[in-house]
């Protein structure tokens, strides 16, 4: 309980503050951080009944901080059913579906996740291939992004889709089609996605609770005490809000073993600025507990580059277009400007380096009309970025989250799947993580689940991958782009106190300082006495969220 006193001794501390970088002991009361230092000072601090926490010689850290995820829905809810990551070959992933279809009978949907949009002839799948393979019921199937579905014809009929059905969004989130506008089986971006598996009733707020057990309530086990919710439901905002008054009530329950900062989003181009900004006022007033918030504003000013949902400054290899992004140019400065007026930060998915460029364009414009100011947006996932642009986030003061996984041959495909659609120059370029940080800039990490895998949500795993540049479990395996990886210590930093500095909670988490709260995390071995590739094989011992043990396989 936060009532409780606790003293850590037997390991070493890493604070990841400035003035006070190790110790060897601390003592928490109360909920908060009263004493950091020596052994022998931790004893004179700690009452006579506190509890002793051997660290049997691991080490203490500050509780990670995953500042991008979506732990509360979407994770869950895209990532169940059959696993196709790493099959190249569209016959091959209809056959295992098929497979997992058969010794399923008694699923309704038959769902699954992790296709890859160039690895189908034109870039986009059919859904005569997916027929084959389950004939017999609606299936639906993620890309391993999330981004774009694939479903069949039983799927078009159960949601009543057809050549009448309107795009949601022509243009960016939409349906690819035959000539005579019959849907071809790919749904492209979120408002479409969503309009299937609403229409399968795969987004009710029980396929949520049902979900979250696989997501969110095994991340304290992971070392996570706070993360940033980057869009709870893929239905938006209208069913994203019971989802989070539901978390509010568990909250105030004492059944929440993670404190959750959630956002308000925006995915359409002809949302109203305003409207958005009101939302986001009213849900941070009206939906607040010791542990979940509303503070952010989501937009998805594109989509992804494979897609041809976002913008490059030059095209893809074998392509004319260089794409475009779900929200133009004008759209994205009315709401950075409003967001910005009314002291709100934003958090913006970019994906390819002409996008990148549009959003920092329009931050620096909102600056110099109306001032910095303490705004602290954030560019997430900056899969390529101009080597010009590189040092616009620090000098602008853009925070640049990203998730460390993507920066390894993730799936064992990346570095092909980036060479073939780059070329080597620009290949050589993306998941440019290593110098935004070199570059002065704020970089925060996070796993980005359905992005990756549920059992890739450990930030041990994203700071391995941050370390090595490998896939975890694969020491042997090409590092890619090697010369963006960091040292331990610049991840650490990324996973724990520039999160904080994010959510602006800095003053509260992201270091082990007395008076903060007693957000920790107890490691079974030192990190900083491990191979960088067995990083992510260190046990979680203990979590503790505000003095509260959130986990103990001590």
């Amino acid at each position: 309980m936060p009532g409780d006193s606790f003293l850590f001794v037997g390991g070493r501390v890493r604070t990841m503050a400035r003035l006070q970088p190790w110790a060897d002991a601390v003592v928490v009361r109360d909920g908060r951080i009263a004493y950091v230092g020596d052994v022998a000072g931790a004893r004179e601090e700690a009452p006579r009944d506190a509890e002793v926490v051997d660290l049997h010689g691991g080490m203490l850290l500050p509780g990670f901080v995953d500042a991008h995820d979506h732990l509360a829905c979407i994770a869950s809810i895209i990532k169940v059913g059959v696993d196709i990551r790493g099959i190249r070959d569209p016959d091959e992933m209809a056959h295992v579906i098929g497979e997992y279809a058969r010794a399923n009978p008694q699923l309704e949907v038959i769902r699954g996740y992790g296709w890859v949009v160039p690895h189908f002839p034109g870039s986009s799948p059919r859904r005569e291939l997916l027929d084959r393979a389950v004939p017999d019921r609606p299936a639906y199937i993620t890309s391993y992004d999330i981004h774009d579905g694939w479903f069949n014809t039983a799927a078009m009929r159960a949601v009543g889709l057809d050549a009448r059905t309107p795009d949601p969004d022509p243009g960016s989130q939409y349906f690819v089609r035959d000539p005579d506008g019959t849907p071809t089986g790919h749904a492209v971006e979120g408002l479409a996605t969503r309009m299937i598996l609403k229409g399968l009733g795969q987004l009710s707020l029980e396929a949520v609770r049902e979900g979250q057990r696989l997501s969110l309530e095994p991340a304290a086990s992971w070392g996570i005490t706070t993360y940033f919710e980057a869009g709870i439901n893929i239905g938006g905002n209208a069913l994203a809000e019971p989802v989070y008054q539901d978390l509010l009530e568990r909250d105030r329950r004492g059944e929440l073993d993670v404190r959750i900062v959630g956002s308000v989003w925006t995915r359409e181009a002809s949302d109203d600025p305003h409207e958005v900004v009101a939302t986001l006022q009213d849900w941070n007033r009206r939906i607040r507990s010791d542990n979940v918030s509303i503070t952010t504003i989501k937009m998805w000013s594109d989509g992804t580059m494979m897609s041809g949902g976002a913008l490059l400054l030059s095209p893809l290899c074998g392509h004319d277009s260089v794409g475009h992004m779900t929200f133009p140019p004008e759209a994205i400065l009315a709401q950075l400007e409003a967001a910005h007026v009314a002291g709100i930060d934003m958090h913006i998915h970019v994906d390819a380096d002409g996008s990148v460029r549009t959003v920092l364009d329009a931050i620096e414009a909102v600056q110099r009309w109306h001032g910095r100011g303490d705004r602290r947006h954030t560019i997430c996932h900056n899969t390529l970025v101009d080597p010009v642009d590189l040092p616009r986030f620090a000098d602008l003061g853009v925070i640049a989250n990203v998730t460390p996984l993507w920066g390894t041959n993730h799936d064992g495909i990346h570095i092909e799947l980036y060479n073939d659609l780059l070329g080597p120059e620009r290949a050589g370029r993306v998941f440019p993580y290593g110098d935004l940080m070199r570059s002065g800039a704020v970089v925060t990490y996070g796993a980005d689940c359905p992005g990756v895998a549920i059992d890739e949500i450990a930030p041990l795993i994203q700071l391995e991958a941050a370390v090595t540049r490998r896939r975890p479990g694969h020491p042997d395996e090409a590092a890619f782009v090697p010369e963006q990886r960091v040292g331990l210590d610049a991840a650490l930093t990324a996973s724990t106190i520039n999160g904080a500095y994010q959510l602006r909670l800095e003053d509260e988490i992201g270091t082990i300082e007395v008076g903060k709260r007693a957000d920790l995390v107890a490691l079974g071995a030192n990190l900083y006495a491990l191979p960088d590739h067995e990083i992510h094989q260190t046990p979680i011992t203990l979590t503790m969220l505000g003095g509260r043990v959130t986990h103990d396989a001590r």
